[in-house]
């Protein structure tokens, strides 16, 4: 949806538009966590960030945008020094915010940091309190068709401390072309526009599709704090694998000096990068079940397990995001109920190892029996294809895609995220390699990213690549391989509804 004035002025002059808009105005210290805003050390001496940043620019006058952007730019390279007197009196640099060589990287601290710079100068630089949240931000800016800035990779630290100026100057260019006060901008960010966006809902989470590995005490024994005094209804962020998904079964496992599985809990949010988010890759968690303890040891004596690579590896490194296969995760919890595990009280992935019998005697067989149920299971709806979609093919021919998803109508401007033509069978290579070339025409009359063509021996996906669509590169499987979990989730990964849409 774009920007509605109307809607906002409705919101702007409620009661609950005033006060929001008010608080903005008059920024209190517990707008964000103390987490974010305080720095304590062993001997209890504490930085208080957003005063740091206040102080370290305190006077300084801004002609416009572009030179506070400047500013900024210099104490994100030079990072800012904390001196603190010795016994003897004499002033030492005791800490440096933004020192590399002491992983004190910026955008750690990127909540107090904008802070700071927003009770000061709030013309040129607003507050994001969205550090583990980036999802929500990602939302935002799709539902508001605001651009979202590409986000730097996870080991250029000094782009990932810059990149709040990229998000700070689309904010700020959306705040002047709809003439909202900077307090006004921070209550559409807060309060207004995640009205329209969904919630980490922790009820109704979708079967999982999948099951990973989540690692704890690696950053502290604080890990360890929060999953032993979380409940069901605890929720956290944590590092975990971007390919998770809403409702996928998360493994905790409690490294050194534990080394043990220590419970089993769900995805309420897909994997997704946050720029300023250590770890750079996270998922949300909740639902958490606490079980029987299951020492390394364990898994490494089980025949299937002691052969997965993560194992073999201790689960050092990358494999603490690893994912587990259906067999996998089954031997596992063969371990716990050998130890006592009530297996009822955990979540499941299910297998549906036999297709539902169907009588598929035409292309609209495949259609109704086999192409639309799937669909459903990878998250669509009815609503989210369009059917035999006209398009304009050059000299006034019509051509209709069998399904078209995420379409623009738009008359001469037609476009489509997906295609997929549905056929009776494709026995041969040369039947497949027509319907590719019919396939091919429409994606690319359309600008779609991916096309897939489905028939009475299964699926085929194909990706569009720097080179265009190509006929020997795709991914293929047949229907009975789908009711598989594990390859299941690679069609979810390739073709699944947030995958496409969103």
């Amino acid at each position: 949806m774009k920007f509605n004035r109307f809607i906002w002025d409705l919101y702007a002059n409620s009661r609950r538009g005033k006060k929001t808009i008010k608080k903005f105005t008059h920024l209190s210290d517990n707008f964000i966590d103390p987490y974010d805003r305080i720095i304590t050390f062993g001997d209890g001496f504490s930085i208080d960030v957003p005063k740091l940043v206040q102080e370290s620019i305190s006077g300084k006058k801004f002609k416009n945008l572009d030179s506070a952007i400047q500013c900024y730019e210099k104490i994100v390279k030079n990072g800012i020094t904390v001196k603190r007197a010795d016994n003897k009196g004499k002033k030492h640099i005791f800490f440096v915010l933004g020192d590399k060589d002491n992983k004190n990287d910026w955008y750690d601290f990127i909540a107090g940091i904008s802070m700071g710079l927003y009770r000061d100068y709030p013309d040129f630089f607003l507050p994001y309190n969205f550090r583990c949240k980036f999802n929500q931000v990602e939302e935002i800016h799709k539902e508001f068709d605001i651009p979202l800035p590409p986000v730097p990779g996870k080991f250029d630290k000094e782009a990932r401390g810059r990149y709040y100026l990229s998000i700070n100057k689309v904010w700020q260019d959306f705040r002047h072309s709809h003439d909202l006060e900077a307090a006004e901008m921070c209550a559409f960010l807060y309060d207004f526009a995640p009205q329209f966006t969904s919630s980490m809902d922790v009820h109704d989470l979708p079967s999982p599709s999948k099951a990973w590995l989540v690692t704890g005490g690696i950053s502290g024994m604080w890990d360890f704090e929060f999953i032993d005094n979380a409940n069901e209804k605890s929720i956290g962020h944590w590092a975990g694998n971007l390919d998770a998904r809403r409702g996928d079964i998360l493994i905790m496992y409690c490294v050194s000096p534990r080394r043990y599985i220590h419970s089993i809990w769900r995805a309420c949010s897909n994997g997704f990068i946050d720029p300023f988010f250590h770890y750079h890759g996270l998922v949300w968690i909740c639902g958490k079940i606490k079980t029987v303890e299951v020492a390394f040891s364990e898994l490494n004596k089980q025949p299937l397990l002691s052969q997965k690579p993560a194992i073999k590896a201790h689960f050092q490194g990358p494999s603490s995001k690893t994912a587990f296969s259906f067999e996998e995760y089954e031997a596992i919890l063969e371990i716990m109920e050998s130890k006592g595990q009530d297996l009822s009280l955990l979540p499941r992935i299910v297998w549906k190892d036999k297709l539902p019998k169907a009588e598929i005697n035409t292309e609209r067989d495949v259609e109704v029996q086999l192409i639309e149920p799937f669909l459903k299971r990878l998250g669509y709806k009815e609503s989210d294809w369009v059917r035999q979609m006209s398009v304009r093919m050059g000299r006034g021919e019509r051509n209709y895609p069998d399904y078209a998803f995420g379409v623009d109508t738009k008359l001469g401007e037609e476009s489509a995220k997906m295609i997929l033509e549905s056929k009776y069978q494709l026995p041969t290579d040369r039947e497949l390699n027509d319907s590719f070339y019919q396939a091919k025409s429409y994606a690319l009359r359309l600008q779609s990213k991916v096309m897939v063509m489905a028939a009475k021996e299964g699926m085929w996906v194909f990706s569009l690549s720097k080179d265009g669509f190509d006929l020997k590169k795709y991914v293929y499987k047949t229907w009975s391989d789908l009711t598989h979990p594990d390859e299941f989730h690679v069609m979810l990964m390739l073709i699944g509804k947030d995958v496409i849409l969103d």
